[in-house]
C-alpha cells in the first residue's frame, strides 16, 4: 500500500510539473502574440515605405505640345 501511495504521489507530482508548464507556454504564447498584434502598426508604415518602388523620372513634353497656358479671351 505504502509503495502504491508513493507511486501515486510521485505520478501526481510529475503530472502537475507538465500542466504548470504547459500553462506557462500558453501564458507566454498569448502574451507575445498580444505584444505583437500591439506593436505591429509601429512598424507597417516602415514596410510600406520600404516597398514603395522608386519615383519614375518626370515625363518630357513633346516638342509638339503647347507649353504656354491658354488665354481664351485673347481669342475672343
Amino acid at each position: 500500500m505504502i509503495l502504491h501511495d508513493a507511486a501515486t504521489t510521485f505520478i501526481t507530482v510529475i503530472d502537475t510539473a507538465f500542466v504548470w508548464v504547459e500553462m506557462l507556454a500558453a501564458a507566454l504564447a498569448f502574451t507575445v502574440c498580444v505584444a505583437g498584434f500591439a506593436a505591429a502598426p509601429l512598424f507597417a508604415p516602415t514596410t510600406r515605405r520600404g516597398i514603395r518602388r522608386p519615383a519614375a523620372p518626370g515625363r518630357r513634353v513633346p516638342s509638339w505640345a503647347h507649353t504656354e497656358p491658354y488665354d481664351y479671351e485673347e481669342v475672343a
